[in-house]
């Protein structure tokens, strides 16, 4: 009788911690959670950012079975797609709306060790862009969760870096820095997958540029690429009819008398398409550009410090008062306070996180 009267003790105990657990959860809804691919310790972290201070504070972790590197939103929010590199797959997540929470939900092959991810406008395929073996591919996802080989793997070129649908999702582009120092063009059909060469097949890069990363601007004319061995971030116009680039502007991401031979990483533009921002390894720091409206050319604002190799950041929706970058050198993220009329951003605190920091991404939750 003792023996199972303590058992029902346990039980209950256990139940109410849960709950109290759930109901602490469920007060998140309608705040920002950011989620950090810890690659060194192949996990992804969940924090709890308060969008009064700025504060993060770690609330759950899931182990993805390998390291995780580019993380991306469905178009829903309900789930979460990372590129699980050293498995060379794909995990889906579920996101909980109302508590930020994160389920693994499956688990599909990859092409490759894919270097990005990217779910297309109709929800329906997560292409691929993988650096070692120089791919591009398309998956299918079905009810929100990646299911199967890829239905599409194309040569995109050696280290292929990124990939991204245009706003009409009928083009596609892959960045390709060092070697071949190009942005290749295709062709995407979203009815089945399929990826195909544009005519013409790439936008050859500015000599030693090294494109990496790509962002289009919230107007669909202007893309804006950073490149990784200039340290610089290019201007381009777009032609939607064709789905092709072509160069306009390229400015320094660095000082003039920076002088190392460092690199670029990633890319993000504001949503009211007024500034740019891009990362630099090396000089660590953040650099930060203006977008003339009617032009859509660059003006330097200038660098800020980050933690030690700056491989990717995020502008925090909901608003975008916070940036959080992640120092993949030092294990640590910075939270910065984002001045909207300026673009200016202003460190605030500095917290510990897994090893190996490869990708930060905020969502604004329910």
């Amino acid at each position: 009788m003792f023996s199972e009267m303590k058992k029902l003790l346990r039980s209950s105990f256990f139940a109410l911690l849960a709950m109290l657990a759930v109901s602490n959860c469920e007060s998140l809804s309608g705040k920002t959670v950011v989620y950090v691919s810890e690659s060194g310790d192949k996990k992804i972290a969940a924090f709890e950012l308060d969008e009064a201070t700025g504060d993060l504070k770690r609330m759950d972790e899931v182990d993805v079975g390998g390291a995780p590197g580019c993380l991306a939103l469905s178009g829903d929010g309900k789930h979460i797609y990372a590129a699980v590199r050293t498995i060379k797959g794909f995990a889906t997540l579920s996101v909980n709306r109302r508590t930020g929470l994160l389920t693994k939900v499956g688990t599909a092959p990859a092409a490759g060790s894919a270097a990005y991810v990217y779910p297309d406008k109709t929800g329906k395929w997560l292409l691929a862009a993988y650096y070692g073996e120089g791919l591009a591919s398309v998956s299918r996802i079905v009810n929100g969760i990646v299911k199967g080989e890829p239905v599409s793997v194309i040569e995109a070129g050696k280290k292929a870096h990124c990939i991204r649908t245009d706003p009409a999702n009928r083009f596609a582009f892959v960045p390709m820095p060092v070697d071949l120092n190009r942005v290749s063009q295709f062709k995407f059909d979203a009815t089945n997958g399929k990826l195909e060469w544009n005519e013409p097949p790439a936008m050859v890069a500015g000599e030693g540029h090294g494109p990496r990363h790509l962002q289009f601007h919230p107007n669909g004319k202007w893309v804006y690429v950073v490149n990784e061995q200039q340290r610089s971030v290019t201007l381009c116009d777009y032609n939607s009819k064709l789905g092709t680039l072509k160069m306009r502007q390229t400015l320094s991401t660095v000082p003039k008398d920076w002088l190392k031979k460092d690199s670029c990483a990633d890319i993000e533009i504001s949503a009211d398409g007024r500034f740019v921002y891009a990362s630099n390894r090396g000089h660590d720091s953040i650099a930060t550009f203006s977008i003339n409206q009617k032009t859509g050319d660059l003006k330097s604002l200038g660098q800020t410090p980050t933690e030690k190799t700056p491989r990717s950041f995020n502008l925090i929706p909901g608003g975008e008062k916070f940036l959080v970058a992640a120092g993949q050198g030092s294990a640590k993220l910075v939270v910065y306070r984002r001045d909207a009329k300026t673009g200016a951003l202003k460190a605030l605190k500095t917290y510990d996180c897994g090893k190996s920091p490869a990708w930060v991404m905020g969502v604004k939750l329910d």
